[in-house]
């Protein structure tokens, strides 16, 4: 690997995660907001015993709303649109990387565009779609119902939903570990389903399997980060036994982009024959 290839990867790996960490940094004040709205929602719904089908009829009323609550959050928007106006600046860093291989590289404009275009449309579906309001309105009209029975306060309801909604100490927030997972996983897939889809287009055969390898890695990255591997390779790689993360749907054709699974932060660079050859000279192509 050249010092400029070794340095776009790095540069892209920063990005990554500075998209990533953006989305993290703002999600305390994202849920605070959040809290404050559905807590003003639920406020005329009786607590009393003798209301309580009465107040479980409102409730069906108020689930919509309080879905709508998250994805018409003007923070949580925000970020959304800052994370898709990453990729744009990742699918040039990319752009970059394939140049430094390929001295004639040219971007097919309307292709690339297009693989663009569909992930954003993916990423913001998933993170401002139906999927996240239905999951969470229907989260919050179980924690109501639970407390509509007469057995609490007012305050004890709105002490329950702020603890739901933001997390405390010990519990994380309700949405954390959904907005997290679902931004880490549209960063890394749009990446490497762009370079894949530059690789197929150039018939890349040889590949480098790298990215960051952290505490709870699966042993799945662990035995092939920092090797190379031919594409042959690669794609058998679905026919082994399932492995922990592994994304429904994994083949052949989308190892290449689904990688590891699931929090996967790897990604498979193309490399030169030359550069593989000589990896492969120093023992480094290859499981561990």
């Amino acid at each position: 690997m050249t010092d400029k290839q070794l340095e776009l990867i790095k540069k892209i790996q920063e990005l990554q995660m500075a998209i990533e960490k953006r989305m993290d940094d703002a999600l305390p004040k994202v849920f605070a907001k959040l809290s404050d709205q559905v807590i003003d929602l639920a406020s005329n719904l009786s607590l009393d015993a003798k209301d309580r089908a009465k107040s479980l009829k409102e409730m069906i009323k108020l689930k919509k709303d309080i879905s709508d609550t998250i994805v018409n959050n003007s923070l949580y928007q925000a970020q959304v649109a800052e994370v898709v106006a990453g990729f744009d600046q990742l699918a040039k860093l990319s752009n970059d990387y394939i140049s430094v291989i390929l001295d004639d590289f040219k971007p097919k404009t309307e292709l690339y565009k297009a693989i663009l275009e569909t992930n954003i449309a993916t990423t913001k579906d998933a993170l401002l779609g139906a999927g996240i309001r239905n999951n969470f309105g229907t989260a919050i009209q179980e924690v109501l119902k639970d407390n509509i029975a007469g057995i609490g306060t007012r305050s004890e309801l709105n002490k329950t939903l702020r603890k739901f909604i933001e997390g405390t100490d010990t519990e994380k927030a309700f949405l954390e570990r959904y907005i997290k997972q679902t931004t880490n996983d549209s960063v890394m897939t749009f990446n490497a389903e762009y370079i894949q889809t530059i690789a197929d287009d150039l018939d890349v055969q040889y590949y480098l399997y790298q990215g960051t390898l952290i505490q709870d890695s699966r042993p799945f990255c662990v035995a092939r980060s920092g090797r190379f591997f031919t594409k042959e390779e690669v794609q058998a790689w679905p026919n082994l036994k399932g492995w922990q993360g592994r994304m429904a749907g994994t083949n052949s054709s989308t190892i290449f982009i689904y990688r590891g699974g699931y929090n996967c932060r790897h990604q498979l660079w193309p490399v030169a024959k030359e550069q593989y050859d000589a990896a492969k000279e120093r023992g480094r192509a290859g499981l561990r």
